[in-house]
């Protein structure tokens, strides 16, 4: 096999694997509900996706990328990969940390961020910062209006472990990524491509499903809208199930966000001795903002039975190791502050 930078970058990194003349990735998934799996790719099934995002981001030998966050994941090991792939200096982080995201800022001009990583930065001295490339299903409105006011450019795209990239935005549009197709099958996004997964480790399972004609997908619900392109409306297992109603926290957390006072929101269920579970909304937002008003005019967006019964509002939400929102930590959080406020509810 003939070395190149960013094979040696993964041999580094200790996900690549040779053997008997073949060459494969073997990289953690970093889902915020469940324990990671490892998923198994080739190694074409990245190296070929390269020059793609290269073209899409601009990023070239020129540019100093921010790798925020260890590549235990495969968001942050591909940012690496293909940093080294188009010979862009890298400054990487331990551990995600606001103080050291700025600090770094000074000399970098390209970063790969999480919504939630970008969030949080857009309150501090972006420097030289000029291209983000977002992961993440959702970026919030009021972050990518936060992201354009501070003249950044935001390359947000769509993916998973198990597939890669699935789609990226172009202007308003979140169109396929290059060699990718879609499907919606009863609400669920398919995909078929050369950046498809094999699949797990030998005893590992997980929500990778594939059919015979070569589609995959991951079980997230989405829908084609003729102006926005593919939307993304969540993963189909993130869900409470309160009072024998089963509710997509994602369609809670888009209806929230909708509102310019909110940056971010994340609905959880917490264990309730009656209803099963209750639905709980954490919220990030403006200084002034009103949890009375904002579940008031939430309550013209859901069903009854969708409206948390809970609000809080937090000046930061706790980040797995990827810089995706933990949702297991926040319900955690919520659980343990529950013995020493009374959160604002609505009645049964």
């Amino acid at each position: 096999m003939i070395e190149t930078p960013s094979r040696a970058v993964l041999r580094d990194m200790g996900v690549l694997h040779e053997a008997e003349g073949h060459a494969w990735l073997e990289l953690s998934t970093s889902g915020t509900t469940t324990r990671p799996r490892t998923v198994v790719r080739s190694l074409a099934s990245w190296e070929d996706s390269y020059d793609h995002l290269s073209d899409l981001t601009g990023t070239t030998a020129e540019d100093r990328v921010l790798v925020p966050a260890p590549p235990t994941g495969s968001m942050f090991a591909f940012a690496h990969a293909h940093a080294a792939h188009v010979g862009a200096d890298v400054v990487a982080l331990n551990r995600w940390s606001l103080r050291e995201a700025e600090r770094a800022l000074v000399s970098c001009n390209v970063a790969h961020l999480t919504p939630a990583m970008l969030a949080g930065l857009l309150e501090r001295d972006l420097g030289l910062l000029r291209t983000v490339v977002c992961a993440g299903a959702v970026l919030p409105d009021g972050v990518r209006r936060g992201a354009l006011a501070a003249g950044l450019r935001v390359v947000d795209y769509y993916g998973a472990a198990e597939l890669s990239f699935v789609a990226i935005r172009r202007g308003e549009r979140l169109d396929p990524f290059p060699e990718v197709e879609l499907d919606l099958r009863d609400g669920v996004i398919w995909a078929r491509s050369p950046w498809l997964a094999q699949g797990y480790a030998a005893g590992q399972s997980g929500p990778l499903r594939t059919d015979e004609h070569g589609w995959a997908t991951v079980g997230d619900l989405g829908r084609f809208d003729p102006e926005l392109g593919l939307v993304v409306l969540g993963r189909g297992d993130d869900t409470v199930t309160t009072g024998g109603t089963t509710v997509p926290c994602s369609d809670v957390e888009e209806a929230v966000r909708s509102f310019t006072s909110v940056t971010e929101a994340v609905a959880v269920g917490t264990p309730h001795p009656h209803l099963g579970e209750v639905l709980e909304v954490v919220v990030i937002g403006h200084p002034d903002l009103d949890l009375d008003e904002l579940r008031s005019r939430t309550a013209s967006l859901v069903a009854a039975t969708h409206l948390p019964r809970r609000w809080h509002r937090w000046d930061r939400l706790p980040l797995t190791a990827a810089g995706k929102v933990d949702r297991s930590e926040v319900s955690r959080r919520l659980v343990e502050e529950r013995t020493a406020t009374v959160p604002s509810e609505v009645a049964p």
